[in-house]
């Protein structure tokens, strides 16, 4: 999930410089490849950048932004090839949270080394400099590539994974003043997404009232109004009104973000309306989605069509999703699952799945749902 206007652009050199630099060295990869399941991810210690230069009167000094990097030795499991996924995940610092800002602008560039007894090497050395608006302390909300290295740049030898070999990531953050946006706190910024009074829905993908278009790697197409997503979302808002490449350009292409998704999401920012009879997937997805851009009255309807799907199949994502996106109704409904059918579930894959993912918080849940029960 995962994102979002994240682009490739060219900037000007003039325009550009150098903020700071963080390199993590995954030490012993090869042992962490054959151990790990595949859901399982690494997270790197915390390192900083410095917040935007002050280049205004007005504006205060900032602290600066924490981040980690977040590393899936297995990739995305939809994918075919064997690969690593690699992100950039924010967190929160002080001023952002004692101001209510729920956005950060990052501009950097990654670059990957493999090291082993015989060399170090740059692998699939990237020139582009990504441009990317984070949603803060969300967990689906990542700039990054989920394909991020094919696994035979690591290991040559397909049907050898056992050479000693280090991973070595170092990221370089940027500051450009054509494509910095100001992120203010909260209460300079009027939230207008949750003006649901307002129904665009005879205009939805109309050529005619629209001034932007979405494109996605299928070679389907999304036309829009810039206006009326500003309206609906204070996320588009916020993209919008930023000195940045995709505020001003006609067309984004949305990566990693499937089309149908998309459409629902934007169609629902013009309508209010929401699809019937989607799968658990499709909901997730749209959960996920609606939790990045900050709609509201989307996630809570996602929500509730979610929790209909509380069964053998789908009861321990629903809970875990519950427990990680702080959403009660999630949460109530999968430990309710758990509580009534306990001896059909305590041996089960998903129940280990579950002990697995929980931390000692979410445990002293479960122990107080199987001996007490939860109620309506």
């Amino acid at each position: 999930m995962n994102v979002k206007q994240e682009s490739n652009f060219e900037p000007n050199k003039d325009d550009i410089y150098h903020l700071t630099s963080y390199t993590w060295i995954v030490k012993d990869f090869q042992d962490i490849y054959c151990h790990m399941d595949k859901s399982q991810f690494i997270l790197s210690e915390r390192f900083y950048s410095p917040s935007t230069p002050i280049m205004k009167e007005h504006q205060e000094k900032r602290d600066d932004n924490i981040w980690r990097f977040l590393f899936v030795p297995h990739g995305k499991s939809e994918i075919s090839k064997e690969h690593i996924s690699l992100y950039l995940f924010p967190l929160k610092n002080e001023y952002e949270e004692q101001n209510g800002i729920c956005y950060r602008q990052a501009i950097y560039q990654i670059e990957m080394f493999v090291h082993n007894d015989k060399r170090t090497s740059l692998i699939d050395p990237k020139d582009k400099i990504y441009n990317h608006i984070a949603k803060l302390n969300n967990k689906y909300n990542r700039c990054g590539e989920y394909d991020y290295c094919e696994l035979k740049n690591i290991f040559p030898k397909d049907n050898d994974k056992t050479e000693k070999t280090d991973l070595i990531f170092k990221i370089q953050f940027y500051y450009d003043k054509n494509y910095t946006i100001d992120i203010f706190p909260s209460n300079d910024i009027k939230d207008n997404s949750k003006d649901s009074s307002l129904s665009f829905e005879n205009y939805f993908n109309d050529e005619n009232f629209s001034d932007i278009t979405f494109k996605f790697s299928c070679g389907s197409e999304i036309k829009a109004s810039r206006l009326v997503l500003a309206i609906k979302s204070s996320y588009f808002k916020a993209l919008f009104n930023g000195n940045w490449k995709e505020s001003k350009s006609p067309i984004i292409t949305i990566k990693d973000v499937k089309y149908e998704c998309f459409k629902r999401m934007i169609n629902f920012l013009y309508s209010g309306k929401l699809d019937s009879n989607l799968s658990f997937e499709e909901l997730k997805d749209l959960f996920i989605e609606s939790d990045i851009r900050d709609i509201m009255e989307l996630k809570k309807a996602v929500s509730t069509r979610i929790v209909k799907h509380v069964n053998e199949n789908y009861w321990d994502e629903i809970l875990l999703m519950g427990w990680q996106m702080k959403n009660m109704e999630m949460k109530q409904a999968g430990l309710k699952y758990f509580s009534e059918h306990w001896m059909e579930i305590k041996n089960s894959e998903k129940m280990n799945n579950i002990i697995v993912n929980s931390n000692f918080d979410w445990l002293e849940e479960l122990y107080k749902a199987k001996l007490f029960g939860v109620g309506k």
